[in-house]
């Protein structure tokens, strides 16, 4: 038996990506055989990677689809009649990107109408949270199982840039947020709240985005044009662009705070990602990011940013609530690890194929 997991891009250090490497290393470990098939792959994993269009497949495989945006790919799967399974990580809404790429626009207008066409070609469905699981059975898909994104925890504890860290380390409060720089992610968002905490609170703070900029160049450039617009600088407001897993470690060590405004999450693996440090979060309620957090953080009803920057300061200077939090935040960390162990999808797997 072989096991083979198919996705548009495979990339380093995206969560998706992460997830299928981490099931892959895990199949390996018990001596099964398994392998990764994809479109563009990065240089920086491409040892774990076959490109679609050299994919020869073998007999009695069962073949995995992680389904996020559409591709060729989709058509390999309309057409397969073998062991398949989907896992679906969502979608971002495409009026996200209105007005920003008209080609993004299209590719998840299409993503999602071709979604409707699967609802009866895999064998298992899976999503990785009850919010994506909502949206596959709108689309008239049934018998979904729910299952999270695979990460390890133990990753998190290795090595990690100090020169990196140094950069953060200036007496200024750093609040985080992690992700890629695209419209759903509401950047915009973060960047004026900066500007009515230095105005309402203090100067002595930092907002750190750590991602991808490159996504949306037109969106990126709006947020430039903001940053200008209300007088921040580099000091003040910190993009890393795409980093290296060691200067990630480092960045998420120097957060006081993880702040979300994010209008849509199919999961928001670095909530989590917080919780391993133990960083105390405070997230706009989107998508998935109430069951996401399950309890271990503060949810955001509401952008007055005035409200969102009198709780901010309460967490940065009132250790009660941030102990609290941090506590909230490893007890989350460690019920996570055990949701998440692969030997469950695993399971899960050979429960469907089992003959």
């Amino acid at each position: 038996m072989v096991i083979d997991q198919f996705l548009s891009g495979f990339h380093y250090g995206d969560a998706i990506g992460n997830s299928v490497l981490r099931f892959h290393k895990f199949l390996i470990s018990k001596g099964l055989k398994s392998r990764i098939v994809a479109i563009t792959i990065d240089d920086e994993v491409k040892e774990y990677c076959t490109l679609f269009n050299e994919y020869k497949e073998e007999e009695d495989s069962i073949k995995i689809y992680h389904y996020a945006i559409s591709s060729p790919i989709n058509d390999y799967f309309l057409k397969n009649t073998g062991k398949n399974i989907l896992i679906y990580h969502n979608i971002t809404p495409s009026e996200y990107f209105k007005g920003f790429s008209e080609e993004l626009v299209s590719l998840t207008e299409k993503g999602r109408k071709e979604l409707s066409l699967f609802t009866d070609k895999f064998d298992l469905v899976i999503a990785d949270s009850n919010f994506n699981a909502s949206e596959l059975k709108e689309i008239g898909f049934s018998n979904i199982r729910t299952f999270p994104i695979m990460i390890s925890r133990a990753e998190y504890k290795g090595e990690y840039s100090k020169s990196y860290e140094d950069i953060f380390k200036d007496g200024r409060k750093n609040i985080l947020f992690v992700g890629r720089v695209t419209p759903n992610k509401k950047i915009e968002d973060l960047i004026k709240f900066l500007s009515v905490y230095k105005k309402i609170i203090s100067d002595n703070v930092r907002l750190i985005i750590a991602g991808n900029m490159d996504s949306v160049p037109h969106y990126f450039s709006s947020l430039i044009s903001l940053k200008d617009k209300l007088g921040l600088d580099i000091e003040e407001l910190f993009f890393t662009g795409h980093i290296p897993f060691p200067e990630l470690i480092s960045v998420y060590r120097s957060a006081d705070l993880f702040l979300s405004m994010s209008e849509h999450e199919g999961f928001c693996l670095p909530l989590i990602e917080s919780a391993f440090f133990r960083i105390p979060v405070i997230a706009y309620k989107a998508g998935a990011v109430e069951e996401t957090l399950s309890g271990s953080g503060i949810l955001l009803s509401n952008k007055d940013l005035e409200k969102v920057v009198m709780v901010a300061d309460k967490v940065l200077n009132d250790k009660n609530i941030s102990n609290k939090l941090a506590k909230a935040a490893g007890s989350r960390a460690d019920d996570y690890e055990k949701e998440s162990d692969p030997g469950i999808l695993l399971k899960l797997i050979l429960e469907e194929f089992d003959d």
